[in-house]
């Protein structure tokens, strides 16, 4: 599906509860079928509106997929005393949405969709810089104050991190927020300093 207004010119409109439907069925389809099997006619008649009404929103099928991502929203930690903590609770806020298995399903849908689907790969390089923006800000924060060695390589940080999320994915079972203190202590012992 393509349409010609782009999804900005229609944030005037006033229909952010038809918006927010459409997002919620797009997600629910996704969860139940995975990416490939969903459509635009399958999201316009599940949600009870025309295709025309989705083009209003978004300018094609990967676009309503893309806004749905934001479930799981951007990474923002504060500063939680240090980075043993601010990791655990990266850790725990990432790994809220994988707790339920349509959650586990829709991803690795959408991985599978961006390895051959290069306008979507840059969507979920998006979603997983967010990640790493948030290991890398914890680290320099955890650098000030004096928890992290200050040649830390950030990006093995982001590695570590990423792969109890990826483990996740691939397993389908997630870490029960009590099992994340491992992980966020490992995570805080190769940093430099942790506290047991």
């Amino acid at each position: 599906m393509s349409c010609e207004q782009s999804s900005a010119e229609t944030e005037e409109t006033g229909l952010d509860s038809t918006r927010d439907r459409i997002l919620r069925i797009t997600l629910r389809l996704l969860e139940e079928h995975g990416y490939s099997a969903v459509t635009t006619e399958a999201i316009a008649a599940d949600a009870r509106v025309s295709k025309a009404t989705i083009c209003r929103h978004w300018t094609s099928r990967q676009h309503v997929v893309e806004a749905t991502r934001l479930r799981f929203g951007p990474v923002e930690v504060h500063d939680l005393g240090s980075f043993q903590k601010e990791i655990k609770w990266i850790l725990e806020h990432r790994l809220a949405g994988y707790r339920e298995p349509a959650t586990l399903r829709l991803v690795d849908s959408l991985i599978g969709v961006a390895t051959n689907d290069d306008e979507f790969r840059a969507v979920l390089d998006d979603w997983i810089e967010q990640f790493s923006e948030a290991i890398r800000h914890a680290a320099e924060r955890g650098i000030a104050q004096g928890d992290v060695r200050d040649d830390v390589d950030t990006s093995a940080l982001e590695v570590l991190a990423a792969g109890v999320i990826a483990r996740t994915a691939i397993t389908q079972k997630s870490f029960s927020p009590a099992e994340v203190d491992v992980p966020a202590m490992l995570i805080a012992e190769a940093a430099g300093h942790a506290v047991s």
